[in-house]
This record gives C-alpha cells, sequence and structure tokens, in this order.
C-alpha cells in the first residue's frame, strides 16, 4: 500500500523546507527584510508602554527582548517563527539532540540558541557567555523565563585569546579564554560550539585551541571580516577539520 501525505503532513512539509529557503530570510531577501522589518515595527507597537517586548514561538517558547534599536526590529518575527539562521538549523538541531556540553559565545539579549539547545535536551549542560551588561541581562531573563536554570550557567566575561579587563559601553567586563572558562567549570569536554562575536572570533579561537584540540567538537562559526577567515583556514588546515559554508558567513566546522 502506498503512503500518503495528509494535508496536515503536507503543509509541514513545505513550511519546514520554507524554514530553510535562503530567499524568505531577511539576508536573503531584501523584500523579505523591509517586510520582517514592518512586521516587527508592528508587533513592537502593541508593547508601546512596556518597557520590552515578549516574543513567543512556535516551537512553545518565550523571549524578553529589547526595544532599542540595537536589536534589529525584523528579528521579532524572525524568532517568532523559527527563521532564525535556517542555513544552521537543521544541523544544530541534530548536533545538539546527542550533546553532553554547549558552549554558546555571544549568546546575545535573546539567548536564542542557548534556549533551543536546553529545550531539544534537557540532559545538555550550557555555558551562554555574553560580555555586553545590557545584553547580558536578557540572557538571565530568557534563561528563567524558559525554565532553564538547571541546564545553563551564564557568564558576563568576554572571550579572547588572552586575560585581561575591557569596557564595553561603558561597562568593566572580564576578559578570559575558552580554554580558562572549560577548565574553570570542570567541563571533561564540549561537544558544540558556537562562535558570533562580531568580528572577535579569531581571538576567541587562538584562545580556544587546548579544548578544539583535546574535544574536537562541532563548531557554528559566523565570519565577520578576514581575520576570522584566516583563523578559520588554521583550524581547518592545523587540526583538520572540514568546513561547510552558507550564505551570509555562515560556518559549520566538522572535525
Amino acid at each position: 500500500m502506498q503512503n500518503r501525505f495528509t494535508l496536515k503532513e503536507l503543509l509541514s512539509t513545505i513550511f519546514k523546507a520554507a524554514l530553510r529557503s535562503r530567499y524568505l530570510q531577511y539576508r536573503g531577501s531584501r523584500i523579505v527584510y523591509l517586510v520582517l522589518k514592518a512586521l516587527g515595527t508592528l508587533y513592537k507597537a502593541l508593547f508601546a508602554f512596556c518597557n520590552d517586548v515578549i516574543v513567543p514561538t512556535i516551537w512553545s517558547t518565550k523571549f524578553r527582548l529589547p526595544k532599542a534599536h540595537s536589536f534589529a526590529e525584523g528579528r521579532y518575527i524572525t524568532i517568532m517563527l523559527g527563521f532564525v539562521e535556517p542555513q544552521w538549523r537543521d544541523f544544530f538541531d541534530k548536533y545538539i539532540a546527542k550533546a553532553m556540553v554547549f558552549v554558546d559565545i555571544g549568546a546575545a539579549s535573546d539567548a536564542y540558541y542557548t534556549i533551543r539547545a536546553c529545550k531539544l535536551n534537557p540532559r545538555i549542560r550550557v555555558i551562554a557567555i555574553e560580555p555586553i551588561l545590557t545584553e547580558y541581562r536578557y540572557v538571565l531573563w530568557n534563561i528563567h523565563l524558559n525554565s532553564c536554570l538547571r541546564n545553563v550557567i551564564p557568564l558576563n566575561v568576554a572571550l579572547s585569546s588572552i586575560e585581561g579587563d575591557a569596557v564595553m559601553l561603558g561597562y568593566k567586563v572580564k576578559v578570559t579564554t575558552l580554554d580558562n572558562v572549560v577548565e574553570e567549570s570542570h567541563l571533561p569536554c564540549v561537544d558544540v560550539i558556537k562562535i558570533d562575536v562580531e568580528g572577535m572570533g579569531a581571538e576567541v579561537l587562538k584562545g580556544a585551541i587546548k579544548t578544539i584540540t583535546k574535544c574536537r567538537p562541532v563548531i557554528f562559526f559566523e565570519v565577520h571580516n578576514k581575520e576570522e577567515i584566516l583563523a578559520l583556514r588554521n583550524l581547518i588546515e592545523v587540526l583538520k577539520y572540514r568546513a561547510m559554508r552558507s550564505y551570509g558567513g555562515m560556518y559549520l566546522l566538522i572535525p
């Protein structure tokens, strides 16, 4: 007997394909970007008398997000509908499902990948790293809002190749290395790493060589400049990683 799709299954298949389509993402289409931004502006208007915006999602989570102009308005709808970086989506879900430890470097105010990892894998331990204090406060709120307190260790630090201190947006922040974070957190190993640090990824990798060499984690890396590309090439050549590149400077590094 032939298997037949029900209408629900067919619509689900079409929707999942749409989530992966480049042209339905704000980075893949200027028109879609403008539509998402317009919808995001309208949605934000519903919270005109609130300090923040609450965004529910199609995968049963909620996010408390800032109303500041630094937070792209189109991202409200992107998060709501699950359109966040489809280049990584299926791969991220696959590797997180069987991971024990995930390090989210550059968690940002939504802590999207931290929360997704927590919900996909109840056993996982997540280190959520966000150096900017105003963003970090939202990380804490979103961890609490989604009942991920048992899974997540939030850290208000910046990662680099050396230790020290830095000033970010008027706040002093500790600078350390991923190798030190792993050691101080008593982690036996790390299975998945996500790096999105607005151009400082090369320094982050330099401070993570011990961890990467020992654990051979899968790495999701968003590239912003030439220095990050050179660091990426070094990782591929020296540590024998295989790189998969998608539009928007999104890389998946597999040992």
